[in-house]
């Protein structure tokens, strides 16, 4: 999304610019949907001079932690090689082959026998011996790194309702088609979700790739900045959290359980707000989104169909403001 690549702060000047435009001659100019925008914006802040804030409907979400890999360097008296690998044992079996592919200069000196043995582990030790150091001008290093992505924010829904099949339809008929080319495999775009499907001479597998960073936040993207996701192979589910509801309602217990009671009354407020919890209309009693009756003792009064989304529709929303490392 474009909005991604500027800071929060100009987001919310162009926000502003185009609220105060809104009744301006030049906004006559603009399509429907943008001029209806421009307008919702200028009545925003009509409302915030006024005392009357609206509550806020989005929370500002950190980048995630990047993800971990091993990294291998591996040097001789004729070249000094770093590349990654995704697990520790992958790159030790690249340093294996390394070894094997070198072993003449190490086979039947000493305890050296004249053939690699076959275990990986094994033919490391004995090539560059206990110290590291048994061939000169030979060694590697084996350390894990952390590949981080490029640092941006995005913004998330706190009340998030997935599109109804209206929407939904809407959505899946703008669904962008990316042929391959030099820069990478092709791949479908639907709500900003890219689907990525080609065929890995490498590991020898149809491989299948979805991407989420760049996912609509006003559609797909739940509150803890994922996206609801099911992954069909031949009629076979093979993933699914498409059920749960961000945050995910394990976090939201564990939260719950690790909370005081003041910490605990502000998590349900939240809960409450963002419709992953329901308050009983009779003692005000906190429940799960899926409960169909409260849950305290000696009330046990039955939640109506619409009890959620009206107290999530009406209580005020919570400013969540989630900072990245």
């Amino acid at each position: 999304m474009l909005a991604e690549r500027f800071r929060p702060s100009d987001v919310e000047s162009l926000v502003r610019i185009a609220g105060t435009l809104a009744h301006s001659p030049s906004a006559d100019e603009l399509p429907p949907p943008y001029r209806e925008l421009a307008q919702r914006v200028h009545a925003k802040i009509v409302a915030e001079a006024t005392g009357r804030r609206s509550p806020a409907a989005s929370a500002l979400l950190g980048p995630r932690p990047g993800e971990q890999v091993w990294m291998l360097r591996i040097w001789t008296r004729h070249e000094n090689t770093t590349a990654p690998y995704a697990t520790k044992d992958a790159a030790l079996a690249e340093l294996a082959a390394h070894v094997r592919g070198n072993w003449d200069n190490v086979g039947g000196q000493g305890d050296v026998p004249e053939d690699p043995p076959a275990e990986d582990a094994e033919a490391i030790d004995l090539y560059y011996g206990p110290d590291g150091d048994a061939v000169p001008d030979q060694g590697y290093e084996l350390y894990p790194e952390e590949i981080r992505r490029q640092q941006r924010s995005r913004t998330v829904p706190l009340n998030f309702r997935f599109p109804d099949n209206a929407a939904a339809e809407a959505l899946n008929r703008r669904t962008v088609f990316y042929a391959a080319d030099d820069d990478g495999p092709g791949c479908s775009e639907v709500a900003g979700v890219l689907v990525f499907g080609y065929l890995d001479a490498k590991d020898g597998a149809v491989r299948v790739s979805v991407h989420t960073d760049s996912a609509d936040p006003e559609c797909v993207v739940r509150p803890d900045g994922t996206v609801p996701l099911r992954v069909v192979v031949d009629g076979t589910v093979v993933f699914d959290d498409s059920n749960h509801h961000a945050p995910h309602p394990p976090v939201l217990e564990q939260l719950l359980d690790a909370a005081d009671p003041e910490q605990a009354a502000v998590l349900c407020s939240v809960a409450v707000s963002a419709g992953l919890m329901w308050s009983c209309p009779r003692c005000q009693w906190p429940n799960p989104r899926a409960a169909k009756r409260c849950a305290r003792p000696g009330c046990g009064r039955k939640a109506k169909a619409a009890t959620v989304d009206s107290q999530a529709a009406i209580l005020p929303m919570p400013t969540l403001a989630l900072e990245g490392s």
